[in-house]
C-alpha cells in the first residue's frame, strides 16, 4: 500500500516539475519579447499558458485521488495540500504571462520594456518559480526562504519601473501614450513575484509541521 503511494506521489513531484518548466517557458519567452529581440515568441506564450491549464487540472485530479484513495495523514496531507494551492499560483502566473502578451503590440518602442527594467523583472520571477518547484521536491525550507525574499527585489523593480513611467508622462514624451499599457505590464509582473512567494510559503507548510499556513495562508496582494 505504501509502496503504491510513494509511487503515486513521486508522480505528483514530476508533474509538478513539468508544470514549472513549462512556466519557465512562458517567462523566458516573455523575457526575449520585453528585451525586444523576437515578438514571434507571443504566440508560444499564450499556448504554454493552455498548456499550463491542462497540467494545473491533471494535478488537482491526481491529489484528489491520493487524497480520497489513500487518506493520508501528517506531512504527506501537507504536501498533496499544498501542491493543490501551488498549482492555482503557478497558472496564474501563465494567465499573467498570456495577458501580457496581448498587450505587447500595442507597445511601438520596442526597446522600451527593457529600458526600465521590465524584462530583468521577468528573470527574478523566473528564477523564484524555479527555485520555489525545486524546494518543494526537495522539502528545502531555507530556499523557500530565499524565494520569498527576492519578492523584495521584484517590487523594488516594480516601484523603479513606475517611476521611470511617471516620468514618462511628466516629461510630455511622445511615448507617453504607451505609459499605461507599461504600468500594466510592470504590475502583472510585480502580481506574478507575489504569486511565486506564495508557491515558496506552501513550499514551507509542507515542509515544515510548525508552520501554521493552512490557518494563516498566504495573501496575494
Amino acid at each position: 500500500m505504501r509502496t503504491r503511494f510513494d509511487s503515486e506521489l513521486e508522480t505528483l513531484y514530476v508533474n509538478m516539475i513539468k508544470m514549472g518548466a513549462l512556466s519557465e517557458d512562458a517567462l523566458n519567452s516573455l523575457q526575449t519579447v520585453l528585451a525586444g529581440n523576437d515578438k514571434t515568441k507571443l504566440a508560444d506564450i499564450v499556448d504554454l499558458s493552455h498548456q499550463i491549464d491542462r497540467m494545473e487540472r491533471d494535478i488537482e485530479s491526481l491529489c484528489l485521488r491520493l487524497l480520497l484513495r489513500r487518506q493520508p495523514v501528517a506531512r504527506d496531507l501537507r504536501t498533496i495540500s499544498s501542491a493543490m494551492k501551488m498549482v492555482g499560483d503557478i497558472e496564474r502566473i501563465g494567465d499573467n504571462a498570456a495577458d501580457i502578451s496581448e498587450i505587447i503590440p500595442f507597445i511601438s518602442s520596442a526597446d522600451k520594456p527593457a529600458a526600465i527594467g521590465l524584462d530583468a523583472m521577468v528573470a527574478d520571477v523566473s528564477d523564484m518559480v524555479s527555485e520555489a518547484i525545486d524546494a518543494f521536491v526537495r522539502s528545502d525550507i531555507k530556499k523557500a526562504e530565499a524565494v520569498i525574499s527576492k519578492d523584495d527585489i521584484v517590487d523594488a523593480a516594480f516601484n523603479k519601473a513606475k517611476e521611470a513611467i511617471t516620468e514618462m508622462i511628466r516629461s510630455g514624451s511622445k511615448e507617453a501614450t504607451e505609459a499605461p499599457d507599461l504600468l500594466m505590464i510592470a504590475k502583472y509582473l510585480e502580481r506574478m513575484g507575489d504569486h511565486a512567494a506564495s508557491l515558496a510559503r506552501w513550499v514551507l507548510n509542507a515542509a515544515d509541521p510548525n508552520s501554521d499556513w493552512i490557518n494563516n495562508p498566504p495573501q496575494v496582494d
